[in-house]
């Protein structure tokens, strides 16, 4: 019997896994790695064969995920007495499967502090489990000579358990030790520090300094966040003068001391993608932590390599920090840095000292950030470290070889061949000549990584995104996808869905008629939509000038119809900007759902100038989230409804409008008696049921059920925990991004999505 396996099956030990169960159960055959899946083929008693099938669930490793397995008979060969593992051999299938890194599992962290153990403190310790996978590949299949591991040959010991298949590091393409493998170096002005460099490093730390080291993916910036001065450090050299850092907490027992954590988040943390979760801060927190985030959530993670593992638990040292300030290792607006010497050109104005290991990172992968909804399974913020490359299952083959490249805020591109689509990690924004070289070197390196040509280059709609600018291939054809229309796709591809109705709401997407999009409601399909509502359009006083004075915002929609004492704008600001509305010049029109978010933060005074993308609505739903877990109840139907009021569109009354001044009103003139909580709280549940109601008129005019909620503004937690459950108690099918990030990052996936009609 012929099975064939494809998913995440190289790299996690699935090999030695079917390997043990075929020997265990006296067959013979073998198990061989393809450049795109595994093959195994078995003989014996008929019995045997079978049992072999029906216990294969049982016995892969928890690393390893089939996506789609098939079984055939095949002759038997008499000659063949045992069970192998063959060496690996290439084929043309679609895209070979990489594993992700995972964070250190169970079994070698007990090593990692096991002072009995000859990897004792060993800060590489890897197995069949854990470690480092797609950061280090240089070409396919997963093999040791094909990734950065090359250069450390195993030493007697280490070969041993390679070749042992007993041992849980059996067929371990990283496996090494002290002997053999890589090595630290801990650097200061210069000059390499004597002694343990782990114990130099965390005495740095210790000291409030600030330390770069290098992880799997990439370097971070870590610092004690008692120390004030090493954090407004960082602020000062990373320009990030409000934007919450990330913390690396010792163990999910410190995370709870910090934030307020569901089941669903707590396994979210553990798991072996080690992300970043986004979770409701204790209100009892230390007061330091203020100037990590003042907002009302944190965003933590556990130690995800072996490394940082050691900076919380090394027996030689006293440590007396629990969490630590861990955020991407780069300047402002540019990608992680991966290489030593770059690290200590440009991040020397913020760290003391320098952990460097001699492991070269191939593909440089950032932190994973996720979000644990009630309503709904867990989704990505950013698609990164733990994630990618798993390969997102497309329900239908796409017709040929697609290249999609995403958009310019949270670029990530994407390749789509046969039933099976590569999203890149995150890249970043796209406002500067290095993250733009960085985007065409993540392109090229992604085309040379699966030795692709694209049959189609599919790019944003917007004339002037960077992105778009991209020199195809000689002969490759062009296409370009409407950018809401591209966020919808993203979902219908993930769920296998030819046509739906789209809640398609974000910050700025270029629209069909030139004009700003951001509060739109679609009816898709792979080759074409139609747009059956909207927010009111607005201006936008200086264009994007005016999402860093949100106020100007709130101003344009208010003014004329209930705009006084508006927080941020003064007497004299009043006829400037009404004059340029009246005019026109500089202010585009939009009808974003994003900017109406910042527009009510600016009006209950949570932000006067954004520091960074979304800080408003970020604030907005952390006071709302506060007023939800005290129990706050949701407005009825027909109040939600007159604070939001549906019109017809001008000129084509099959266009429906929603006005949101009558509730921007409300919380103007409520902000100075109510509860700020509470009104947030109020602004987001109206916005759920104006969302429901525009559902079902999409519903009526079009009969279908299915609807996707995509776009950046459903990156808001509360959001969707109060309009899935309407939408679904009202009959729909509701499917949201599970494998992408719902926002920009996930754009590409659309775009591979689309299909001329």
């Amino acid at each position: 019997m012929r099975f064939t396996f494809r998913g995440t099956v190289q790299g996690v030990g699935f090999r030695p896994a079917l390997y043990r169960l075929a020997v265990s159960l006296g067959l013979s055959g073998f198990v061989q790695n393809r450049r795109s899946f595994v093959v195994a083929e078995v003989q014996g008693d008929d019995d045997a064969v079978a049992l072999f099938a029906a216990r294969l669930d049982a016995s892969i490793p928890a690393a390893a995920r089939i996506g789609d397995m098939r079984s055939e008979t095949v002759a038997e060969l008499p000659s063949e007495s045992s069970f192998m593992i063959a060496p690996s051999a290439p084929d043309l299938f679609s895209f070979p499967p990489i594993p992700p890194d995972l964070a250190p599992c169970t079994a070698c962290t007990a090593e990692l502090l096991d002072s009995e153990n000859r990897r004792f403190l060993y800060p590489f310790i890897t197995c069949t489990q854990c470690g480092p996978r797609y950061s280090i590949v240089e070409r396919t299949p997963f093999d040791r000579d094909n990734t950065s591991m090359r250069p450390f040959h195993q030493c007697a010991a280490c070969q041993a358990e390679y070749a042992d298949p007993g041992d849980r590091r059996f067929h371990s393409q990283t496996n090494s030790c002290a002997a053999c493998g890589p090595r630290l170096a801990c650097h200061a002005a210069g000059r390499a520090l004597p002694g343990d460099p782990l114990a130099a490093a965390i005495n740095g730390l210790r000291s409030g300094m600030v330390v770069a080291l290098q992880g799997i993916g990439g370097f971070h910036l870590a610092v004690d966040p008692r120390s004030s001065a090493g954090v407004q450090r960082l602020r000062g050299e990373k320009a990030r003068e409000r934007k919450p850092f990330a913390l690396m907490v010792r163990d999910l027992e410190e995370a709870r001391t910090l934030c307020v954590l569901s089941e669903g988040e707590e396994r979210a943390l553990a798991g072996p993608e080690a992300p970043i979760v986004i979770a409701r801060r204790r209100a009892d927190t230390p007061r330091w932590l203020d100037a990590v985030s003042d907002t009302d959530t944190l965003g933590i993670m556990l130690p995800s390599t072996p490394l940082h593992i050691l900076l919380f638990r090394h027996p030689g040292v006293d440590i007396d920090y629990g969490h630590l300030v861990m955020t991407s290792g780069n300047r402002a607006n540019e990608p992680i840095i991966t290489a030593p010497e770059e690290a200590v050109v440009k991040l020397g104005g913020a760290a003391g000292i320098f952990l460097f290991h001699d492991r070269r990172i191939v593909f440089r992968a950032d932190d994973s950030i996720v979000r644990v909804p009630r309503s709904s399974p867990p989704y990505l913020l950013r698609r990164s470290r733990g994630y990618v490359p798993r390969l997102i299952n497309l329900a239908r083959p796409v017709k040929a070889t697609v290249l999609a490249l995403g958009g310019d805020l949270k670029n990530a591109p994407a390749l789509a061949k046969g039933s099976e689509l590569h999203l890149s990690a995150y890249n970043g924004d796209l406002d500067d000549a290095e993250t733009m070289r960085q985007f065409d070197a993540q392109v090229r390196q992604l085309l040379e990584l699966y030795a692709v040509t694209p049959d189609i280059v599919v790019r944003d709609m917007h004339p002037h995104y960077r992105s778009s600018q991209w020199t195809a291939p000689p002969g490759v054809r062009g296409m370009t996808v409407q950018h809401h229309h591209a966020h919808a796709l993203a979902v219908m591809a993930e769920h296998g869905l030819e046509e739906a109705l789209a809640l398609s709401f974000d910050g700025t997407g270029y629209g069909a008629d030139g004009t700003i999009w951001g509060g739109e409601f679609l009816h898709a399909t792979r080759g074409a939509f139609s747009r059956l509502g909207s927010f009111t359009p607005f201006p936008l006083p200086g264009g994007d000038a005016a999402t860093l004075r949100p106020s100007r915002i709130a101003f344009a929609l208010l003014d004329g119809h209930d705009g006084r004492d508006i927080p941020g704008i003064s007497r004299n600001d009043g006829p400037v900007l009404r004059a340029m509305i009246e005019s026109g010049l500089n202010c585009p029109i939009t009808s974003s759902l994003g900017r109406i978010f910042d527009a009510a933060a600016a009006i209950l005074g949570l932000v006067e100038t954004t520091s960074y993308e979304g800080e408003g609505p970020i604030r907005l739903e952390g006071k709302a989230l506060r007023e939800a877990a005290d129990g706050g109840s949701l407005p009825a139907h027909k109040e939600a409804l007159a604070l939001l009021p549906f019109m017809g569109g001008p000129g084509d009354e099959r266009l429906f409008l929603i006005d949101p001044r009558p509730l921007l009103s409300l919380l103007l003139r409520e902000k100075s008696s109510g509860d700020i909580h509470a009104l947030s709280f109020l602004f987001h549940a109206c916005i759920a049921h104006a969302s429901a109601e525009g559902a079902r008129r999409m519903r009526a005019a079009t009969g279908v059920t299915a609807i996707a909620l995509c776009g950046g503004v459903f990156q808001n937690l509360l959001l969707r925990d109060l309009l899935v459950p309407l939408l679904i108690n009202d009959g729909f099918g509701v499917f949201l991004s599970v494998q992408a990030p719902t926002g920009d990052g996930g754009l590409a996936v659309g775009q591979a999505w689309f299909e001329e009609s």
